[in-house]
């Protein structure tokens, strides 16, 4: 409803969907009664935002390092015909969080031909990965339009602590705790660290390594150690007390016991070259007290021990005890170790189970040479620890530690199933026990079939010497395996630390069975061409290897030479000479009752044969010639061939010219002994016209096939020659003789007949003779001596006549 004398405006929204022109009437209808058209015209025109250069449409930053600022510079032009508003952004902030920022950051409009600066900025403050983010123009109507990408990446340094905060519990005065924390560096650029202690604290806490330099995606295993004496527990003491009066604060709370305090450090300070860390310790000085006893452990090193004892709690409420358990010698390791807390309900009993795992050797009883490592130092008699208990009750369990370990005897049991004659690698998992890199010196040996027998000889067994591993993790060591026929084996590994002398034992059982196929072979020939396969046969054997070779497909077969001398390698071909075109799959085997069977596939491929030797011919115009074909039968069953006369390709003619006087002929079957026969066909050539200098021969293909046969192709030639003379015929007096004359052309022509002498008759002067038919001409003389003469023929097609020499006899 519009008001008398007030007006409505009403939007019209233009949306192209095509790039083409526009027009639509938009009809007002006023009152039910008046019609108002509105005609609507406009243009779909492409949207054309782009970078003026188009080596712009790549930003590349490069390498940068952690504070830096780097800037570059494109620049935008709106070639469409029309204005274009669009605003600057990425997808889901991909390039925000990698300190990419640009400018403009607001709405933008340009106008058509108008050009816009966009500046691009990376200021990276971390560690950024190597990125590569497109950078979007979102313009009005929900369309994103890619412009550039912006790649880069950021070198800094970025550390962490594993651990804010130790905790060591209960310590016995004049012992220690320790507790592990790694300082990581998950940055590109390595630093140096120090941590520094503050003074009042530095002889009761300490942490090595103090001080050194930590490389870039590397980790430093850090000991934060709490070590309290009887005479630094009593300095301590005695300064805090100094400290609350001279500030004149209450004495701390102390805990009964003469040596008993709560020690708290909040300042240790990890300073970097570029920023600090901070970790905080604590821990509880308690003195020692109560009856000592000792555990004694026995296993092979490497693997777990565990004894127990009992702790009673001897009050009306439930314990929460923290064993603090420690390794004195040798230092720095945690062979014994036990569950951070135990929960012993009141007035009852509970186990106490401690566990033992050494990752080095003891000393061995028998004092053998094992007593002292690969670097000199010597093994410990046993490892020794203990493991100390407060109980809330005021009472303390201590415990003394004594482990013994062996040496392993198998670490581990692999089983494996493997195809003989191919090559297999083994890979045997191994893991570093210990925090810091081991380099292992490696011997892979057989360990049944015993290495000397007959049987070894074809099993081998090879892998490198060292293995280096990385703190705490676990690889695979690689060897290879090969065996030359059926069989089972036993492959003992040792791996020995050239550091420490400490050893791994693994045994791999193998299964060799028979593969299905070794290789997949392909030939390819044409037909009745033969091609081969060189196959390398090695015999690590101390006596000759014989083979016999098998084939599924009929032609398909091994050379001569199946037999391979001892300790070396021989190649034996692999024949394939086809009869017939096409391909398909065979197996082929070669059996040695030494080294066993060698299958392989074989993928087979018979091409087209090419043409046999041509066969050329000449004869004269009006005669023939005959010669043989002959070709070599290849099949190995009997095969009938039948043979036929087409058109040569690429060559006009008549193919008539060419006749066959044998259409078939039958072959027995080849072997081994016969590979090959000799077979022939009788060609007659019977020229029907004289050659013209363009075309001077007549050319036709022979084909000859036959069921299992193939097929066999060869050229004809032939060369017709001028007529030749015939005679003499021989003519009594008074008598006459028939001379033949056959119409050598495919079309009836009329030939001229004469003699060159009175005494010579014929019954006519001309004739006309259908094509290829034959004309008895019959010859006469009369005269009263001996005489001779000419029949002469010819006709309008061929210059040169037929001659036919005479003879007349009284």
């Amino acid at each position: 409803m519009i008001e008398a004398g007030s007006s409505l405006r009403i939007p019209i929204v233009f949306s192209p969907r095509e790039m083409c022109d526009y027009m639509q009437r938009v009809e007002f209808v006023v009152n039910d009664y008046t019609h108002m058209h509105v005609d609507v015209r406009g243009r779909g025109c492409p949207l054309r935002l782009e970078l003026t250069n188009l080596e712009m449409q790549h930003v590349d930053f490069g390498v940068a390092t952690g504070g830096d600022s780097m800037t570059k510079m494109v620049r935008l032009v709106n070639r469409s015909p029309c204005a274009v508003t669009f605003q600057l952004g990425d997808d889901q902030e991909e390039l925000s969080k990698r300190f990419v920022q640009w400018s403009p950051v607001h709405p933008t409009t340009l106008r058509p031909r108008e050009t816009c600066d966009v500046e691009i900025r990376f200021m990276p403050t971390t560690r950024v990965a190597p990125f590569k983010v497109p950078l979007l123009a979102r313009c009005d109507g929900g369309l994103d339009l890619k412009l550039l990408t912006v790649e880069g990446t950021c070198h800094a340094t970025e550390m962490r602590l594993s651990e804010h905060s130790c905790f060591f519990g209960d310590v016995v005065v004049g012992s220690q705790a320790t507790r592990n924390v790694r300082l990581h560096n998950f940055g590109d650029l390595g630093s140096k660290f120090k941590f520094e202690m503050p003074p009042r604290f530095a002889k009761l806490f300490s942490i090595t390594p103090s001080e050194g330099f930590v490389r870039p995606q590397e980790e430093i295993p850090l000991t934060v150690a709490f070590h309290p004496s009887r005479e630094r527990v009593m300095e301590y003491k005695k300064a805090e007390r100094a400290n609350a009066t001279r500030r004149g604060k209450p004495l701390p709370a102390e805990i009964p016991g003469h040596l008993n305090v709560r020690i708290s450090v909040k300042e240790i300070r990890c300073v970097l070259e570029c920023l600090a860390l901070t970790l905080e310790a604590s821990g509880c000085c308690i003195e020692r007290m109560g009856e000592t006893k000792t555990l004694e452990f026995t296993t092979d090193v490497r693997k777990e021990c565990k004894q127990s004892f009992e702790v009673e709690n001897t009050q009306d409420v439930d314990w929460k005890l923290k064993p603090q358990v420690m390794t004195t010698e040798p230092q720095g390791t945690l062979f014994f170790t036990c569950p951070p807390e135990i929960v012993i309900p009141a007035r009852k009993r509970a186990e106490v189970e401690v566990t033992y795992l050494p990752f080095t050797m003891t000393e061995p009883k028998d004092g053998k040479s094992a007593a002292v490592s690969p670097s000199g130092k010597a093994r410990c008699g046993k490892h020794r620890g203990q493991v100390f208990i407060g109980t809330p009750d005021g009472n303390a369990i201590l415990y003394t530690l004594e482990g013994t370990a062996d040496p392993p005897k198998v670490d581990k049991r692999l089983q494996e199933r493997v195809p003989c004659k191919k090559q297999h690698n083994q890979r045997v998992p191994v893991k570093n026990w210990l925090h810091e890199r081991q380099r292992f010196h490696v011997k892979v040996e057989l360990d049944d079939p015993d290495p000397s027998s007959q049987d070894a000889q074809g099993i081998k067994v090879d892998g490198v010497g060292t293995l280096d591993l990385p703190p705490g993790l676990e690889r695979d060591y690689r060897f290879s395996l090969y065996s030359y026929h059926e069989t089972t084996a036993l492959v003992r590994v040792s791996l020995t630390s050239q550091e420490t002398g400490e050893f791994i034992v693994v045994e791999v059982e193998v299964e060799f069975y028979a593969p299905e196929s070794l290789a997949t072979i392909k030939l390819e020939s044409a037909c009745r061409q033969q091609t081969r396969h060189k196959i390398a046969v090695a015999n690590p054997l101390s006596k000759p290897a014989k083979f016999i070779g098998t084939s599924s497909h009929p032609y398909i077969r091994f050379g001569q030479e199946l037999e391979v001398p001892a300790k070396s390698e021989r190649t034996i071909d692999l024949l394939f000479r086809p009869v017939e075109e096409g391909d398909g799959d065979a197996e082929v085997t070669l059996k040695s009752d030494e080294l066993g069977i060698y299958p392989y596939a074989v993928r087979w491929r018979a091409t087209p044969a090419g043409l046999e030797r041509s066969l050329t011919l000449k004869a004269p115009l009006g005669g023939s010639a005959t010669d043989f074909f002959k070709f070599q039968h290849l099949a190995k069953v009997p095969v009938d061939y039948k043979a036929r006369i087409e058109v040569a390709p690429g060559h006009k003619g008549p193919v008539t010219d060419f006749i066959l006087e044998d259409l078939s002929v039958n072959a027995t079957a080849c072997d081994d002994n016969n590979l090959s026969k000799e077979l022939q066909l009788r060609v007659r050539y019977q020229p029907s016209g004289l050659g013209t200098k363009d075309q001077p021969s007549v050319a036709a293909m022979l084909v000859i096939s036959g069921s299992g046969g193939g097929e066999y192709k060869a050229m004809l030639t032939g060369f017709a020659q001028p007529p030749q003379p015939q005679g003499p015929y021989e003519v009594g007096n008074g008598k006459a003789v028939a001379i033949e004359f056959r119409n050598p052309f495919d079309k009836p022509t009329e030939f001229t007949l004469q003699v060159d002498n009175p005494c010579f008759m014929v019954p006519m002067r001309s004739q006309t003779i259908d094509p290829q038919k034959t004309l008895s001409i019959q010859v006469s003389f009369k005269s009263d001596q001996k005489q001779g003469g000419r029949l002469i023929i010819s006709c309008k097609q061929v210059s040169a006549p037929w001659i036919f020499y005479l003879k007349g006899e009284l």
